[in-house]
């Protein structure tokens, strides 16, 4: 492929989730500069943690990377010998993960791309060895119901990254009667997402419920999960983990 024909694809709108190194000094442009930060983040707070679960290693380890995007965390995992499957429910989205795929030579019985809605998912209990949840939770009108599921086909680890609420005081409810009141740490936030058709990066439904860190945890115990941690973001990481305003959980069967 010629840099003429890298750079019209890269080119393409809408811009893209992730860098991609195409080769003869082409990268594909990010949607926002901060995107880089974020992604840099990430892989800062995952790679090491799922290197010291896995400590023999990705080969013969399968993965779920659930709403992919354009596949750079499935990438990650492939390069680590895991066997990938990445799924996001946007065409556009896979296609692009599918095209990198080509131009950078990966086995395509290792890596595979899908375009697939997560809530259809049919795999077995314990399918995949980790899973991988990256940006999806608080974009969906019902996170209860994808967390079992991801919990019932995850064998033994899931990473989990979410946006979350800045709610940590108990929130007070009545409950029934009118001399109980229930002090609530976990709550969730109802976000009207307006800009679904233009926002690549937004939810396809209208509701996003943005959980806070102690909804994530109560939420991930529910669903089956047995131990559950967040990683710590150390000062000079994107300012959005470091606040607290976005994390990254594992859960652990």
């Amino acid at each position: 492929m010629t840099p003429e024909e890298k750079l019209k694809v890269a080119n393409q709108e809408p811009g893209w989730m992730y860098e991609f190194d195409l080769g003869d000094g082409v990268k594909t442009p990010l949607l926002t500069e901060e995107l880089r930060s974020i992604h840099s983040t990430r892989e800062q707070l995952i790679l090491p943690i799922v290197d010291c679960f896995f400590p023999g290693g990705l080969g013969e380890k399968s993965c779920l990377d659930i709403a992919c995007n354009e596949g750079y965390f499935s990438h990650l995992l492939y390069q680590r010998g895991a066997t990938v499957r990445g799924i996001d429910i946007r065409e556009t989205n896979i296609r692009r993960a599918r095209w990198v795929q080509n131009l950078y030579g990966y086995d395509s019985n290792r890596l595979v791309f899908e375009v697939d809605d997560f809530f259809s998912n049919r795999d077995p209990e314990g399918k995949f060895d980790l899973t991988l949840f990256l940006g999806i939770l608080y974009h969906i009108e019902n996170p209860m119901g994808a967390l079992r599921l991801l919990s019932k086909i995850t064998r033994r680890l899931s990473v989990i990254e979410t946006q979350l609420t800045r709610q940590n005081t108990p929130v007070s409810s009545g409950w029934g009667q009118t001399s109980v009141t229930l002090e609530l740490d976990g709550v969730l936030a109802l976000n009207q997402e307006t800009d679904m058709d233009q926002n690549n990066l937004a939810a396809l439904g209208s509701l996003s419920l943005i959980p806070n860190a102690s909804a994530v945890r109560q939420m991930l115990f529910a669903a089956g999960f047995s131990h559950v941690l967040q990683a710590a973001a150390k000062p000079g990481l994107n300012p959005q983990y470091v606040r607290n305003d976005r994390a990254v959980f594992f859960a652990m069967k």
